[in-house]
């Protein structure tokens, strides 16, 4: 088995099919069934299920389709280590929407100041978005809010940041608990991000649920619809600080809990870096914790 044989098995489960795959790879498509056959032969696995003329992943397949993505960017990194004599230029770093926002600007000077040969590109995007690009490799390194789940990775606290409940102005009531505010139109992010987790978790402990008004994988669209006085948004105090200053938005205190969450940089577990791309790592382990 080959190289070429991971890459096509990942394409055709990441085209959706065998035909789409081919026509991304320009190759026949005989070609592409053909490799997927050599490869379920030679390891005696099924890696699709055919059902209606269509490919669905074996729970074994989607386990491999991982392990293959891993195999694939180890190998996309020996080939660029190797080109640049070790010290491979290039990192892909990751970030949570709200670390996004609040710790990647000063981060990414830093990285221009100090580390001018560092070539890095990043991807900002929910926590499980990251978590899931660290685990197959597409992501080097990254920093998060909320829990990591997967028992690959490797995370490291770096401090925290607290959700706060906010509202326009208008708003006379200025502090409620949980259970009077889930009686209010909310504005939350959606389920699975960090923040939702964490106000879902502390509903839960007291057997309370939620129907929100509006749910966004955007904070500035919560902000907004918060500021037009469409609902009490919750959201992390650093998205909202300069709205808090400026008057268009107020916080509403929570008289029975504190939503605290914790920072985190995500590794793989076994992820190794040259020095330059270990110096990254560093810069930006002391950023966010200046910052968090």
């Amino acid at each position: 088995m080959t190289i070429r044989h991971l890459k096509i098995f990942i394409y055709v489960c990441e085209c959706g099919g065998v035909t789409k795959a081919a026509e991304a790879l320009h190759m026949v498509q005989p070609a592409v069934s053909t490799t997927i056959s050599e490869l379920e032969k030679f390891y005696n696995v099924s890696l699709f299920d055919r059902i209606n003329q269509r490919l669905v992943l074996t729970p074994m397949g989607k386990e491999l389709l991982v392990k293959a993505k891993n195999v694939l960017a180890g190998f996309d990194d020996f080939e660029t280590a190797a080109n640049f004599g070790g010290q491979n230029p290039y990192i892909r770093i990751g970030s949570s929407l709200t670390l996004g926002k609040t710790v990647l600007p000063r981060y990414i000077s830093l990285i221009k100041e100090k580390l001018p040969n560092l070539k890095p590109s990043f991807f900002i995007n929910r926590t499980a978005a990251i978590e899931e690009k660290i685990e197959c490799g597409a992501i080097d390194f990254g920093i998060v809010e909320g829990i990591v789940r997967s028992p690959y990775l490797k995370i490291t606290p770096i401090g925290g940041d607290r959700l706060i409940a906010v509202c326009s102005p208008r708003d006379i009531k200025k502090s409620v608990c949980l259970e009077e505010l889930t009686k209010y139109p909310l504005l939350l992010r959606e389920i699975g991000s960090a923040s939702r987790d964490l106000l879902s978790k502390n509903l839960a402990e007291r057997h309370l649920s939620v129907e929100p008004f509006a749910e966004s994988v955007s904070n500035e669209a919560l902000v907004s619809l918060a500021k037009d006085g469409h609902g009490i948004a919750i959201l992390p105090e650093g998205i909202v600080k300069d709205a808090i200053e400026h008057g268009s938005l107020c916080e509403l205190t929570i008289t029975d809990a504190v939503l605290m969450r914790t920072h985190y940089i995500v590794t793989h577990k076994n992820k190794r870096f040259n020095s330059l791309c270990q110096a990254a790592f560093h810069l930006l382990s002391e950023q966010a914790a200046t910052c968090c």
